[in-house]
């Protein structure tokens, strides 16, 4: 992994209270700011070919299939 992507990373999560740097899309939105995601931007959440942060929020968005299969430690 970048060194860069870990420090962007470390760096959303302590911006935040729950410590979640990384979200799923749920029903249209983002998960940590229920920001409305537009349908172009969610179909290149769910190819995984690049990282897209919700553009509120800044937070990393994932597909909610992807988010369910991770195992949370």
């Amino acid at each position: 992994m970048e060194p860069r992507l870990l420090t962007s990373y470390e760096k959303i999560r302590g911006n935040f209270r729950n410590g979640l740097a990384v979200v799923p899309v749920v029903r249209d939105a983002c998960g940590g700011c229920f920001y409305s995601i537009p349908p172009q931007k969610q179909s290149e959440i769910k190819q995984h070919k690049k990282i897209i942060a919700c553009e509120n929020c800044g937070r990393i968005l994932v597909d909610e299939e992807l988010h369910n299969n991770i195992e949370v430690k």
